[in-house]
């Protein structure tokens, strides 16, 4: 009795067990198939490449079975925060992460369903292309004096000099020691000048009413 007794509990606990394994192997592939992950979903030669700009960047894979996946990714290992996600299923996948900072290292990891892929419990890693700014250069207008029958200046008034002594050179010196009657060579004002360039009037005709007007019409009466 006690010999059949023991081969009868034996048999339970084999059966038990089994029932145990076969239980655990069935939830798994429940999960498996709600999450819609596989081996053969697992993604296979990742590859991120960064953009020419520096501000973009493609992540691609193969995967044996179509599916359709998530790029987690950020800045740093722990805050994969950013998501970007494939608009179907494929098995050729290719993710385009922007906007993106440029000279940057960025951090990442694919999701299928519920399972995370990564490179062996480290996030994939690329760096954006480092891209320089180059300032707009700053155009300042140039004055051009005009030029008598010989060719030689006849005004000698500058666009480099502070004529009316506000602490700014521009455009407004120009005129100022234009109206003068260029005081830089001691040549006496002229009386009609004022009148015969009045504001507002298109003096060289290009559609446009600015202080090039008034200096055209100074320079010429100045003659």
């Amino acid at each position: 009795m006690k010999g059949g007794i023991n081969v009868k509990t034996i048999i339970v606990l084999v059966i038990l067990l089994l029932v145990g394994v076969l239980g655990v192997l069935g939830v798994n592939t429940v999960r498996t198939y709600i999450g819609g992950a596989s081996a053969d979903t697992e993604p296979k030669n990742v590859v991120a490449a960064s953009g020419e700009d520096g501000k973009s960047a493609a992540v691609s894979w193969t995967s044996d079975k179509p599916s359709m996946a998530v790029v987690e990714y950020g800045t740093t290992p722990a805050s994969l925060l950013l998501r970007a996600i494939e608009s179907s299923e494929a098995t050729d996948h290719q993710v385009s992460l922007t906007p993106l900072k440029s000279g940057t290292s960025y951090y990442f990891r694919i999701r299928v369903g519920e399972e995370i892929f990564d490179n062996s419990g480290i996030p994939y890693s690329f760096k954006t292309k480092a891209v320089e700014v180059k300032p707009t250069p700053t155009v300042v207008p140039t004055i051009t004096p005009v030029l008598g029958p010989t060719g030689a200046v006849t005004t000698s008034c500058d666009s480099k000099t502070d004529y009316n002594k506000d602490g700014v050179v521009n455009s407004l010196d120009y005129i100022a020691c234009l109206k003068s009657g260029n005081k830089a060579t001691g040549a006496p004002a002229s009386t009609a000048s004022g009148s015969k360039c009045p504001a507002g009037v298109d003096f060289d005709k290009n559609g446009t009413v600015n202080s090039i007007d008034m200096i055209r019409c100074l320079q010429s009466n100045n003659n």
